[in-house]
């Protein structure tokens, strides 16, 4: 349908200073020429943790913080990607959101890119919802962006104070995540905002089926997975899936999670039964 995420930062992750427009467009250009009528979701530099160029060895900063501190590396990434999604139905996604102004200031910079590269349609502006602050001002959030995007990934190892850069998986179906993204899901409906899963819980059986009952909107999984994923909700049975996340959001732990999403995860896995049997697990 289009893509979901589109990481403009790993292109640049030996780079010696920051991207210029040009080198902005030499990577962007072939990759959004193949969505001409599509969404193309492109979320801007996300820079620092274990995503950190040479030239910004030992920052402590990440994404839209350090991209704000160098206004015209802002500017070139905006302009660059304004002229490469031309004919796209663009979406730019702001990285690492932790106040409102973040929004706010990335808009007016979207405003003055607009100026020299005119487009139709506005490009729609998305908050990533990957720290705990970003679930708990959503509201505010909401008011200012036309859609929201989780990062599951970062959103669990954040809440669950664990180390990503450290071997384990995290569930990400812990209730205090879940928790976090009802409460953005539900600020997103009352200002008709859109919301999104970019990380990876959105393509694992046992996870899936609680975003979709707790409301989320669109799910974008790697291009392998986008037809196992799509069968997946086909399958499924909103009303079931909504009590289902209820009952996890008030479960005591991911291991409670785990036992009451077992029957649907082998169900959806298996690929044997149809959806009356995931409305009677």
């Amino acid at each position: 349908d289009g893509v979901g995420l589109l990481r403009t930062e790993l292109a640049f992750l030996d780079s010696t200073g920051w991207p210029t427009e040009a080198e902005h467009a030499r990577h962007l250009g072939p990759v959004l020429a193949l969505l001409h009528g599509r969404i193309a979701t492109v979320r801007l530099l996300d820079f620092g943790a274990d995503k950190t160029p040479p030239f910004l060895a030992g920052t402590t900063q990440r994404g839209v913080h350090l991209l704000l501190q160098q206004p015209g590396a802002l500017a070139a990434q905006l302009r660059a990607i304004l002229r490469a999604a031309t004919g796209t139905r663009l979406r730019i996604l702001i990285p690492m959101v932790t106040e409102v102004s973040d929004v706010t200031r990335v808009r007016a910079a979207v405003r003055e890119a607009l100026e020299a590269v005119p487009r139709a349609e506005p490009p729609q502006l998305g908050a990533m919802i990957e720290v705990p602050v970003a679930a708990a001002i959503a509201d505010q959030l909401a008011a200012e962006v036309e859609f929201f995007s989780f990062g599951t990934n970062d959103l669990t190892q954040y809440q669950l104070g664990l180390d990503r850069n450290r071997p384990g998986a995290a569930p990400s179906y812990h209730p205090g995540v879940l928790s976090l993204i009802a409460h953005t899901v539900a600020a997103a409906r009352r200002h008709q905002v859109a919301t999104e899963v970019c990380g990876e819980a959105a393509s694992d059986a046992q996870v899936m089926p609680l975003l979709v009952g707790l409301g989320v909107d669109e799910l974008s999984v790697g291009a392998a997975r986008v037809s196992r994923v799509r069968d997946w909700v086909r399958r499924l049975d909103y009303g079931s899936l909504e009590r289902l996340s209820n009952q996890a959001l008030g479960a005591g732990g991911p291991g409670a999670v785990e036992a009451l999403m077992g029957p649907w995860r082998r169900l959806l896995e298996s690929g044997e039964a149809g959806s009356q049997g995931l409305q009677r697990s």
